[in-house]
């Protein structure tokens, strides 16, 4: 899905949060998430877990990971830490591909090589992510779901 710039000028700068926790917060009361902290599902050939890694009384926080299963096995899994804010209703991208603490806005060039706008580029791929899910009908997908042996807190 493309996002362009008129498009985005018409909506709000908090759009994606927005529309990914709708999304998120779909998939996980359709994953039943809340009750098996992981879900295992196999889409398109690939798998995918999800697995809720903390959960309080305002927030949730969400591991999600990708493994590509037709692409060269030199290709990363894709990893996105996502905390959900319940209380105002968004979903944020804590942390990608092992990358945590990502910044709202870097320098450029950087020593990293960053992308100027490299949080906000990652929250755009889980809205894509999520959309491509979604196309999948990942709700048909499940193929194992576990439980904590303690819950976190």
């Amino acid at each position: 899905m493309s996002h362009s710039i008129a498009e985005l000028r018409q909506q709000s700068p908090m759009w994606y949060f927005e529309r990914n926790f709708v999304a998120l917060m779909d998939m996980i009361s359709a994953m039943d998430l809340s009750l098996h902290r992981q879900v295992e599902f196999d889409l398109a050939g690939d798998q995918l877990s999800l697995n809720l890694a903390e959960q309080t009384r305002y927030t949730l926080l969400l591991n999600i990971r990708h493994r590509f299963s037709q692409l060269d096995p030199m290709v990363p899994e894709l990893q996105f830490d996502v905390r959900i804010y319940l209380d105002a209703q968004l979903a944020e991208v804590i942390a990608y591909q092992g990358i945590r603490y990502l910044r709202y806005k870097y320098p450029y060039p950087n020593k990293d090589m960053h992308h100027r706008d490299e949080k906000r580029q990652t929250n755009l791929m889980l809205f894509d992510w999520l959309c491509a899910c979604s196309r999948l009908n990942y709700r048909n997908a499940i193929i194992n779901t576990l439980k904590p042996t303690s819950v976190p807190t």
